[in-house]
């Protein structure tokens, strides 16, 4: 915990160093710590993102990182002395309940990040990601290797930013800073509400009843969080009436990085775009700086995809550029993402194309476990929701919300059905169901308290979650220990050996005894399954191979014969 905190502090320090001059770059005239945050997690990730195409995001980019915070720093010293004042005072000017509940939930946080990662995909894809970035930077045709490296999250570009990977081995931690600003940000809205009674106050202020969902994201960094968090940040913002060329940018800026750090979050661009539609006269200066930024993040998250996987939209199987060598062949691609392969953890393998619309949407809605639930409650808030905006007159900014959720879950229905893809729409209107029923403040605060004790038995004791899914790698917390004060937990969960071994002109390491297809752990690179990778020689007749001795000079896909 301690170690990750110190971790912390210089995240934050970097982030609000950066987050002023990017902020003063999109012409704000004014600094908020939650946005000057983010905006400064936004900048380190694009210039991190630039650098990656040149080298690896190691010491040399931390000396770069370091020096520049630094100049930023001298440069805006009263500004930055300022956000810290600010802090200090939003912090002061909670109620004892508040402050208590406060540091119990950031305590909690804490604790949750220096346990071993509770995601799968974090032992999948997300730790040889960073390692990749690390090590190589973007390699051309990583794809080729693990499909699923091909993706790259831009918050995985974040994470090998503040992994220290040159100084030590178990920070893996980024996903409990974005919460802790998510923390933040509800406590003030909380406390915002018990002054001045204001409905949409109460219902971020809400958001800590979500942890006991949002803390299984915590020890792995899952793209998901960050696009929770930034998504509840973006509805606050867009729900204000006033400031409308501050709310512009700042919405701008948000989804933008949303978008980079998850495709899927691509219907939080919707939100500007209403905005410069609504107040297009107000914002036509506004707009030429958002529309360079935008152009510049398309062009990166185009460039990056492309070398990695030959595709410019990965995972999206269009546009594929055959001219590269290192493009991934599309007997893998469309065997992977096609329809029936993005719905077979619902429906069996090849009935989807077959299958009625009702039928989708009754074994997408009512499966069993946790998906199941969520599936439901989607569904009861879709019907809800409209009758609750029109009976209580709540402000009709929501309506833009709520369209855009259902844009987005008929998106999903339609490519890529997985509940954590649009959940915090989800939760964001029930917590507005919530802030119906709830109103009394000790009411609200005993609520909170009890959620606590709810999160730190988790924390701390040993639990099966078999009625709530079937995946065999989930059923099981991961829990708090005392060595966990001082030592983290690793960044994998697995505790696997790895054999040495070569295919073709590619040296590799293989985990031995794993059950899991995907499974690479914190395994040395070049790291792949030896059951993966025969299945792809078998089933479509293809091997990864190196395009030179150096690794950074990626990989290729080699075609064999059936009898290899």
């Amino acid at each position: 915990m301690l170690l990750i905190l110190i971790s912390w502090f210089y995240i934050f320090i970097t982030a609000i160093s950066f987050g002023i001059v990017f902020s003063k770059i999109v012409r704000l005239k004014q600094f908020e710590v939650i946005i000057t945050t983010i905006f400064g997690l936004f900048s380190v990730t694009l210039l991190a993102t630039v650098w990656a195409f040149f080298g690896p995001i190691n010491i040399a980019f931390h000396l770069f990182l370091c020096i520049s915070s630094l100049l930023f720093w001298y440069k805006n010293k009263l500004t930055f002395t300022t956000l810290l004042k600010v802090i200090y005072c939003q912090i002061k000017s909670l109620s004892i309940p508040i402050k208590i509940l406060f540091v119990i939930s950031s305590v909690l946080i804490l604790a949750q990040s220096a346990t071993l990662p509770f995601i799968i995909d974090n032992e999948s894809y997300y730790i040889q990601t960073i390692k990749w970035l690390n090590e190589y930077g973007f390699v051309p045709g990583l794809a080729n290797l693990h499909l699923f490296l091909g993706q790259t999250s831009g918050w995985h570009i974040s994470q090998s930013v503040f992994s220290f990977s040159f100084l030590y081995e178990r920070f893996n931690d980024l996903n409990g800073f974005c919460l802790l600003i998510g923390n933040f940000f509800a406590f003030q809205k909380l406390s915002d509400y018990f002054s001045k009674s204001n409905r949409m106050d109460l219902v971020f202020g809400l958001l800590p009843l979500t942890y006991v969902f949002l803390f299984q994201f915590i020890s792995a960094p899952s793209p998901d969080l960050p696009i929770y968090v930034i998504g509840f940040i973006l509805f606050s913002e867009y729900l204000q009436n006033n400031q409308i060329k501050y709310q512009f940018i700042t919405i701008s800026v948000l989804a933008l990085f949303a978008f980079f750090i998850k495709v899927t979050a691509f219907i939080l661009l919707l939100f500007p775009l209403v905005l410069f539609i609504k107040h297009f006269i107000v914002l036509k200066k506004q707009f030429y700086t958002t529309t360079l930024l935008s152009s510049l993040v398309f062009i990166l998250f185009i460039i990056k995809n492309s070398l990695l996987s030959g595709y410019p939209l990965f995972p999206l199987i269009c546009f594929r550029i055959d001219t590269f060598d290192h493009t991934v062949p599309s007997i893998i691609m469309n065997f992977f993402f096609i329809k029936s392969m993005l719905h077979s953890f619902y429906m069996p393998y090849g009935t989807f194309d077959n299958s009625s619309l009702l039928y989708i949407l009754k074994k997408y809605f009512f499966s069993n476990g946790l998906s199941g639930y969520f599936g439901i409650l989607s569904l009861l808030i879709i019907g809800i929701v409209p009758v609750i905006i029109i009976k209580k007159r709540l402000i009709k900014s929501i309506w833009t919300i709520y369209f855009a959720f259902i844009a987005l879950a008929v998106f999903l229905i339609l490519s890529a059905p997985q509940y954590r893809f649009y959940i915090y729409f989800s939760l964001f209107f029930l917590l507005i169901l919530l802030s119906l029923v709830l109103s009394n403040q000790k009411q609200i605060i005993r609520l909170l308290g009890l959620n606590m004790i709810v999160i730190a038995i988790i924390l701390i004791l040993p639990m099966s979650f078999n009625n709530l899914t079937k995946n065999k790698f989930l059923t099981k917390n991961n829990t708090f220990h005392l060595k966990n004060i001082f030592i983290p937990e690793p960044n994998s969960k697995w505790k696997n050996e790895y054999k040495k071994t070569s295919i073709g002109n590619m040296h590799y390491h293989s985990p031995t005894n794993t059950s899991f297809f995907w499974v690479t752990g914190n395994g040395d690179l070049p790291c792949i399954n030896n059951s993966q990778l025969n299945y792809f020689q078998k089933g479509f007749l293809f091997i990864p191979q190196q395009r030179s001795v150096d690794l950074s000079n990626g990989f290729y896909s080699q075609k064999v014969s059936g009898n290899e």
